[in-house]
Order: structure tokens, then sequence, then C-alpha cells
């Protein structure tokens, strides 16, 4: 296979895999195109085959979007090349991006090879076009009452966008950067992406809409075609100055959308609370799931051996856990045979701490137990925080008579109340008994009265 960047003139090779039971939108030329450079896109055919290959999560992990011309070869033909594909890049095959139907399809032809992700925060909105044109029924009150007040308190016109409107667009991008926090000097991964659309607007076949009040734009938006009845909305941005602007323009873009688009998908919310609130106000219709599929290493069978007979969690908890947060150089483990017996695991974290290592999954399986290995683990664990610069590392102790052992190893019995903002629970299931040991790795860091961890990966 060799891999090629995504070009305008590659488009037409795209079209001819993109088959309309797509629902997400991964699945838009235009998408791939504009974040090709963020995401280190490139592009490859192999016999009836379509490859995209991706970097997630910066450099972390490496992903495959594959595509069948017509749905009838097996995945069992294209899965071990993808898997020395990817090993030569030293990562685990994942397979990303996928419907059910797919995922179905996969398990099927390539048994006891793969475990699935599904992660909410990566599920698409769909909503009816017909109800976001017409904002009909106590449902959609609120949204009306917002438009309405635009109507009364501004003299608006609304039309389509054009090139003479780009530079005003961007523009306006900036600004909503600034309503939002974003103070940097450099342009955003999606102020990229947006020059990328607008540097080819015609070739892509972007359709988008423009709101203006006394001739100035207080908010645009454009997106493509992703199915024969679904528009993907790709990007929307408005002054919040203006009340009631998003409101305003997404109500207009879908009443002016050409009628052959019943659906309008407008993308996932990345687990941001904000995000999230106001795209379900808008009533989605459905969700659409992009799930990975990760291909299982030998350790990675013996994790989950360990896993479930140390932990007993449920089969999708374990397998989400692998897929978001297993990496090789974050897990410390101790064999036996060849075989994982003991494990710890890093998960780097943002805390009130600064950059935290969160040591997670501490486990030996019970004929291993007294010989010193979860000692060992720990040790190695804590030493590669301290090397890589973590400003402290902390545990949840499953047990409270676990703290003096804990201790041994530098943590503090700070007894910390923990929440977690990841859509994965990463605590011990019980909100009440999330509380942390701290080991701090330089003096002076003050111990907060409550911890509140995102895993960063």
């Amino acid at each position: 296979m060799h891999f090629h960047p995504i070009t305008i003139a590659d488009r037409p090779i795209f079209l001819k895999y993109f088959q309309d039971d797509r629902t997400t939108c991964d699945w838009t030329f235009a998408n791939l195109f504009c974040w090709q450079d963020h995401y280190k896109m490139e592009w490859a055919e192999w016999e009836s085959w379509l490859i995209i290959r991706c970097h997630l999560n910066g450099e972390r992990r490496i992903g495959y979007m594959v595509i069948d011309i017509d749905d009838s070869h097996p995945y069992s033909e294209i899965v071990p090349l993808l898997a020395q594909e990817a090993n030569a890049h030293g990562h685990p095959l994942m397979l990303v991006s996928f419907s059910e139907r797919e995922c179905g399809q996969l398990l099927s032809q390539c048994p006891d090879s793969f475990v699935l992700d599904r992660n909410r925060d990566l599920e698409d909105y769909v909503y009816s076009r017909a109800e976001l044109a017409e904002l009909r029924g106590r449902k959609f009150a609120p949204k009306r009452n917002h438009v309405n007040k635009f109507t009364r308190l501004y003299d608006y016109t609304y039309g389509a966008l054009t090139r003479a409107d780009f530079d005003e667009c961007l523009r306006l991008e900036s600004v909503w950067r600034g309503q939002h926090g974003d103070s940097s000097d450099g342009p955003s991964a999606e102020q990229q992406a947006i020059r990328h659309a607008f540097d080819h607007f015609e070739e892509l076949q972007l359709l988008g809409g423009v709101l203006r009040v006394d001739d100035n734009i207080v908010a645009f938006t454009y997106g493509s075609r992703l199915n024969d009845h679904t528009f993907c909305t790709h990007v929307e941005k408005a002054d919040t100055s203006y009340d009631g602007a998003y409101a305003m323009i997404n109500h207009l873009f879908a009443r002016y959308l050409p009628p052959q688009y019943t659906l309008i998908n407008r993308e996932e919310d990345l687990g941001l609370p904000g995000l999230r609130k106001s795209k379900l106000s808008y009533m989605p219709v459905n969700m659409a799931p992009k799930i990975l599929a990760l291909h299982l290493t030998s350790d990675m069978r013996d994790i989950l051996h360990v896993w479930q007979v140390c932990f007993g969690d449920e089969d999708s908890f374990v397998h989400s856990f692998l897929a978001r947060y297993y990496f090789p150089d974050c897990a410390f483990v101790r064999r036996d045979g060849g075989h994982v017996v003991s494990m710890a695991f890093v998960i780097p974290c943002i805390t009130e701490l600064g950059p935290t290592a969160y040591l997670y999954g501490i486990a030996t399986l019970p004929g291993y137990r007294g010989k010193g290995l979860a000692r060992e683990v720990i040790h190695e664990a804590v030493a590669a925080a301290r090397n890589c610069g973590f400003a402290a590392a902390m545990l949840i102790p499953a047990d409270p008579a676990l703290k003096p052992y804990y201790q041994q190893f530098g943590f503090i019995d700070s007894d910390i109340p923990v929440i977690f903002t990841n859509e994965l629970d990463l605590g011990t299931g019980d909100d009440t008994r999330n509380r942390a040991m701290v080991a701090p790795f330089s003096e002076g860091i003050a111990l907060p009265d409550e911890i509140s961890c995102l895993a960063s990966l």
C-alpha cells in the first residue's frame, strides 16, 4: 500500500467508495480534505479497498478508515495487511469510524480478533431538516423565542455564502475565538480547516449561508452532501453579542437547503458540556455512532484476562479502556511464561495538581500474589511518571485498608474527592469512594480540596 496526501483531484476516486448508507461526518470528502493537516491523513487503494490513515490523540494512535467499493469483500482479506502496516509504525491496528453494521461484519469475519469502543463523545447528531426549518411545537418554543427576538431586535438579511464573504467570515471566526477564551496568535486547527474549505469552496461543492445585520456578517455556516438525503453541517459560527444569532443562522440555513435533504448531520460534541447542551436542545432524531475497533495483541488478551479475574468489570468497559488508554509505554507488567500476570497502568491526566500520572488497574492474578510483583510494577510506574515530568501521581485505593501499603511508594493519605470529567468513568464506580492518595514529585505542591481529573492522553 502506498499512501498519498489527499488532493482535490482525488475527489472522484473517493466518491466511488462513498455509498449512501454512510451516516457520519467522517465520510464526507470535504471534511477529510480540510482536516487532513491536523490529523495527518493520507490515503491508499488496495484492490477493492480505500484506506485512509490518520493520527489520533496527536501521535499516540494511528487509525485506519476502510471502505470496500461494493461491500462484497471480507475484512479478513485486508486486516492482516493493515495490522502489518500499523505494526511497522509501532502501533496496534485500530479501525475507526465504523457503523454498527460494519462492526457486526468485522466480528463475524475476524472472530476473537477485535474489541469495540463506542464513545458517546464522538457520535454525530442527526436532525430532521423540516423540524429545524419550521420550529413547530412546544419542544421548539425556546428556539422560536430566540428567532423571534432576533427578528425584533435587528434589521437582518440572509443569503448564500460566496467568495466575496470569505475574508469577513474569517474575521468573524477570530471574534468567535476571542469570545470563547482563545487568545492564541496562530491559527487554530479549525481555522486552518476553514481556510482550506474557502480556498476550494467550489471544487468541494460546499453550500453555505451568511446572516447580516446592518450589512455586517454576524453568523455564517457551510457544509456538504453526506448522502442523497442527508446534508452535513461542517461549520457554524456566530457573534454571540447578537442575541439569538446562532438560532437564526441554524433556522434559516435549514429553511433554504435544497429540498432533497430531509436530514441534517451536525457532527459530534467532543464531550464538551456546553456544546452537548446546545446540540441536544435542537432535538436530534437519532445519533450516528463512530465505533473504534482495536486489533488485539497477545498482551491485550492477557490484560483482559487479568482484569476480568481481578475486577469482574463488564466487557464493554474493559474494551473501551484498552481502546482509549492502553499504550505499551504506559502499561507496567510482569509476566510468567510469556503471559501477563501482574499489571498497573499510568493514565496522563490534567488536574489541579498540574500534569498528573493516575495509577489505575493495579492487579495481580490470585496465584501470583505475595511474590512482590505488584510492588515492582508500582515502583516502576511511579519512577516512570517522575522521570516523564509529571507534577504528581495519584491513585484511588479500592479499599481503605490498602492505604498503608500505598504510603510506602510516597502516596499521602490525602483522601481528596475526585471527579472524573471523561465520558468513561475511571473511578471505582461509586462516587463516594473516589478518594485520592497523592504523591507530589516536588515541594510546594498545594493539595486541593477536590480534584477534577481529565484524562489527556
